[in-house]
């Protein structure tokens, strides 16, 4: 999915397609482009791609590799870092703060809140 007229991208880490399809909806709602990746690779992606504005976190499939997801945001056009759990999770929401995620949204808030995070991040 890309848009000539984006702002950015933002970068779905996952491969839950009904997840990926939400977060690529939302993010085109905020003037974004979206494209996946799974998360052994997305350091490269990153690093590949200056374009990437936000890093936005399936942590259900992403939790072996929250360090290699944070060191990424260091890199390319430093892409702010948001984590997507379920509101149940609680263990995956503490360990997404302390890896370093600036925001971590219930799959319920995708909608509303990521394309409002996006139009406030300085891109």
């Amino acid at each position: 999915m890309t848009d000539a007229n984006a702002k950015g991208k933002a970068l779905f880490v996952g491969a839950d397609i009904f997840l990926g399809t939400m977060v690529a909806q939302a993010a085109q709602k905020g003037g974004f482009s979206c494209q996946s990746a799974l998360p052994s690779k997305v350091y490269a992606t990153v690093a590949e791609d200056p374009s990437i504005r936000a890093i936005v976190a399936d942590l259900k499939e992403a939790k072996e590799f929250l360090k290699d997801i944070v060191d990424s945001a260091s890199v390319g056009g430093h892409p702010v870092l948001i984590a997507i759990t379920f509101h149940t999770d609680l263990e995956s929401k503490r360990q997404a703060q302390e890896a370093g995620f600036e925001y971590i949204l219930h799959r319920s808030q995708i909608s509303s809140l990521l394309p409002q995070i996006l139009s406030e991040k300085r891109f």
